[in-house]
């Protein structure tokens, strides 16, 4: 293999290519819509991510520097490489990146009359010096069309549509001028801000209909026909959805004939494509049958196998039955074995399956299997998986040891793993961390992240040589266990918990017991039973000690509950909500019409979901119980949003479960609302419309627990 290109190299390259517009020149041609025919064969063919994922880490980024570097030789006027390497670079060379970003900004100002040369610098500039980007961005769409060159508006309505400069009619603005270009457009970037603009989106529909009418690549029939069945359907009312279902079935026949054998993920496509057309349940059960007999190894295979014995074998009901889950968990167990053996082209059960399962399920496992799951496990994570990424497999492991009492010391070994990766992680998301677009919440919100972050390494080191009995290790931590007091609620729990292991280390008992139960006091939620266990770090470290000094079981449940920590505990994972919830006015799938204004005098609890999200599944139960309960009363009401793109994969899902609750849905509505999003997530709004708080995450619980939880904070949520 040859050496590879330089990133001077590549610049030397592309000015000897004439890629820039130099004063005396005549404009060379700008890019379009679509990447050049051998550009998109090339990246099909050659960045597959099918491909990619067989490669060890290092591997895969010298292979794409290469690919991509041979590209913008070959290419010097086409953008998506130099994109995809911008993005290569910043998140896998964050120190060479910022010269990378340098060599960029030189070139717009040596070609000043160059729309690409401007547009790739100003595009690099955003979140580092974004007013100069945004100046660059406006430099290379005014000295061009857009209609020959979209690109830059793209990137101007990225840029409006977050951060301390979101300004929503400068991103319809630049959409609009993106998509009169690109009318039928799948770029994700562009899709994912048509949600800002509803309006748009029938005509975006209508014009990717058109395109699709007559492409025959299946790479771009794959991608396009999930992107329009996803906005027909949210782009009508669950009443005309029948008549789409029609439509979806007649696409469905064009696309057998035209690739009729296809990969595993074509096939998987297909399924999905006929869920939505309403195909009946044995039209689906063939198929896939179809898919397990062509591909039997393959993930798509291992998915529908997965699913198939989830329906076979329901988890138990509820969160508390030890001998059902222990039960459960071993045919799980056993069953993932045999997949593993038989799915052999899923990296995932190679790789990571059966520790992410042991870890948190391992009754019986012996710790010569355990340990040696484990070592696999992080030799994956170490030759595949992109470093910084890295830290929390490390963590996790380093707790696993420790929570089995396996090979203590051993912790500290792998909590200095992962205390470097995330040193390198901070490094390289220096620009990411001190974006000068983000708010003021977002800053927060990220210092916040680095804090916990550290407190769980910190925590780990601690608990380790509390373990192994090498207090060294942990008095080394003293100074920083010992700042300053948080004064985020949310940190405080975890900050005295490590005072007080600290406390533990240098044997002063009751400075512990009394670090201990401000743990207690200041924890904001009280753990909950999952998969048959609870599992708490603070109440059995407390406990011990307790016990150790002659404790009774009575006191000690008096001492860790002080009325002050069930107050904060009452709040749970609520956080007050920082955003005003939307006049909406969306149809559920029976095609009934909500409107919040005509909710007032109710408190809304209203839960966001998708079918794809294991966690919501987990839930929706839970919700479904709490709704038949409350249904009828005058002064609540529960509303979900489901979020799915694919919107048509619903209401064969609902029926299939039972579902009765209200589902509305709202993509469009909560992306536009939200820059990023985690689902399952609960809003309740106030009986003014208001929207008061925000839950994120299913923590877990029984039936009578998530009822409790939820009524209370329905009732908190009442106004006069």
């Amino acid at each position: 293999m040859r050496s590879f290109l330089t990133v001077s190299g590549v610049i030397a390259i592309a000015a000897a290519n004439c890629t820039f517009i130099s004063h005396a020149q005549t404009a060379p041609s700008l890019p379009g819509c679509e990447a050049a025919p051998e550009v998109r064969k090339t990246i099909d063919e050659k960045l597959d991510y099918n491909l990619l994922d067989k490669m060890k880490f290092t591997e895969r980024v010298a292979y794409q520097r290469q690919v991509l570097e041979d590209l913008m030789a070959r290419y010097p006027r086409e953008i998506q490489p130099v994109m995809s390497y911008d993005l290569l670079l910043q998140e896998n060379a964050a120190e060479e990146y910022a010269a990378v970003r340098e060599r960029w900004v030189k070139a717009a100002k040596d070609n000043p009359e160059d729309p690409l040369a401007l547009a790739i610098a100003g595009k690099a500039l955003i979140g580092h010096n974004t007013p100069e980007g945004i100046r660059l961005l406006e430099l290379a769409r005014n000295k061009s069309q857009a209609a020959t060159f979209p690109w830059p508006s793209l990137y101007l309505g990225s840029t409006y549509s977050m951060g301390k400069r979101a300004d929503l009619s400068k991103t319809k603005e630049n959409l609009k001028a993106f998509f009169a270009a690109c009318p039928g457009s799948t770029e994700r970037a562009a899709q994912w801000l048509l949600n800002k603009d509803e309006q748009l989106q029938p005509k975006v529909a209508a014009a990717l209909r058109v395109r699709l009418s007559t492409e025959t690549d299946p790479k771009v029939l794959l991608v396009g026909y999930e992107t329009l069945w996803g906005l027909e359907f949210r782009t009508h009312s669950p009443t005309e959805h029948d008549a789409l279902r029609v439509q979806v079935a007649e696409d469905l026949k064009r696309l057998e004939t035209l690739n009729p054998k296809g990969d595993a993920q074509w096939r998987d496509f297909l399924i999905t494509g006929y869920k939505q057309s309403g195909a009946t349940k044995e039209t689906v059960t063939a198929m896939e049958d179809s898919l397990l007999h062509d591909f039997p190894h393959s993930q798509q295979a291992w998915l529908i196998m997965n699913k198939h014995w989830d329906k076979a074998h329901p988890k138990p009901e509820g969160e508390t039955d030890k001998a059902a889950w222990a039960k459960w968990n071993k045919e799980y167990q056993e069953t993932l074995k045999g997949w593993i053996s038989e799915f052999t082209e899923s990296t995932y059960l190679q790789r990571y399956a059966w520790f992410n399962t042991i870890s948190w399920s391992n009754d019986g496992l012996t710790e010569k299997d355990g340990i040696a799951a484990m070592d696999s496990y992080l030799d994956a994570v170490r030759e595949y998986q992109e470093p910084r990424w890295g830290r929390s497999d490390y963590t996790s492991a380093a707790e696993f040891l420790l929570d089995k009492k396996w090979q203590v010391s051993r912790a500290f070994e792998l909590i200095k793993v992962s205390h470097e990766l995330s040193a390198k992680a901070r490094a390289t998301d220096e620009d990411y961390d001190n974006d000068d677009n983000l708010t003021d919440e977002e800053q927060n919100t990220r210092r916040v992240r680095r804090i916990r972050q550290h407190q769980e390494i910190v925590g780990l080191t601690l608990r380790a040589a509390i373990e192994s009995g090498q207090t060294e290790e942990g008095l080394k931590l003293k100074a920083a266990v010992e700042g300053p007091v948080p004064t985020e609620k949310k940190l405080l729990s975890d900050y005295w918990l490590n005072r007080a292991r600290l406390e533990v280390i240098e044997k002063h008992t009751q400075d512990a017991l009394a670090y201990y139960q401000l743990a207690f006091m200041t924890r904001t939620s009280e753990p909950k039973a999952y998969g048959g266990k609870v599992e708490d770090e603070l109440s059995d470290e407390a406990k011990a000690l307790w016990k150790q000094q002659g404790g009774t079981e009575m006191a000690y449940a008096l001492w860790s509950h002080p009325a002050a920590g069930a107050e904060l505990a009452k709040e749970g994972r609520w956080e007050k909500a920082t955003k005003q919830i939307p006049d909406f006015e969306l149809s559920d799938m029976t095609g009934k019409t909500w409107k919040l204004k005509e909710l007032g005098g109710k408190t809304l609890l209203i839960n966001l979901w998708a079918t794809w999200c294991g966690p919501c599944q987990a839930e929706l139960p839970h919700l479904e119980k709490l709704y038949e309960k409350v249904k009828d009363r005058k002064d609540i009401q529960i509303l979900t949003f489901d979020i799915d793109e694919d919107l048509g994969v619903v209401a064969p899902f609902l029926k299939e479960k039972g579902y009765t609750f209200p589902v509305l849905p709202a993509y469009s509505t909560v992306v536009s609302l939200l820059d990023g999003y985690a689902i399952p997530q609960s809003w309740l709004v106030d009986t003014h419309g208001v929207w008061q708080s925000t839950q994120i995450g299913f923590g877990g619980g029984s039936d009578a627990d998530f009822e409790k939880e939820m009524l209370e904070h329905l009732d908190a949520a009442k106004t006069d």
